[in-house]
């Protein structure tokens, strides 16, 4: 199946972006749940939820990130993209969408969008103890008590778990390695968002 991708970079706000090559995009109201919202049209309100679905060709649908994991779901007819951090993962939201877009076609393929990589980002012990020991990889001890969290570990996991066999990702850290490129909320303490949108084509 043909999609496209879109992802937004420096100086561009990813929050001020309604429209892509004259076709709407499809923003939710973000709210680090597990929710997965279908969208066939624009609609009149966005969705709450941290995570689209759509086989539409006449909309793009995406999620807005300064440091949290953008990830693209492709299927046959369909496609979906997820907003997750830590909140996200825990609650399962990455599992959540492929299950829900399975329920109408096979999820051959994800793709991870850029995001805080595994030596930056930094969570307390409080944190940790909230992840069952199936996420015991995806952490690694620092200094001071706390940890680091490999986020798309943790989110291949759900992948995986969920029968999704080929993913792929797009290199590049919002804090370390290409700042200069994408937004990061926890570097900059920035109001301005990434965007990744997807839609069929």
């Amino acid at each position: 199946m043909s999609y496209r991708i879109y992802i937004t970079k420096k100086p561009v706000d990813g929050r001020t972006v309604g429209e892509i090559e004259g076709l709407p995009v499809v923003k939710p109201s973000q709210v680090h749940g597990a929710n997965v919202a279908f969208v066939g049209k624009l609609p009149a309100m966005p969705p709450r939820a941290d995570a689209l679905v759509t086989d539409s060709k006449k909309i793009w649908i995406g999620v807005l990130t300064a440091d949290c994991l953008p990830i693209f779901l492709i299927g046959e007819g369909m496609v979906g993209v997820v907003h997750t951090g830590w909140r996200g993962t825990l609650k399962g939201v990455t599992y959540n969408a492929v299950k829900y877009m399975s329920n109408f076609t096979k999820v051959t393929l994800a793709i991870m969008g850029v995001c805080i990589c595994e030596n930056c980002f930094t969570v307390g012990e409080d944190v940790k103890n909230l992840f069952g020991l199936e996420y015991k990889e995806c952490f690694r001890e620092a200094e001071s008590g706390s940890y680091l969290f490999d986020l798309r570990k943790a989110n291949l996991m759900q992948l995986r778990s969920a029968g999704v066999k080929e993913v792929r990702q797009i290199k590049g850290c919002t804090v370390c390695t290409s700042n200069d490129i994408y937004y990061s909320y926890r570097k900059e303490k920035t109001d301005k968002r990434n965007l990744h949108a997807i839609r069929i084509l």
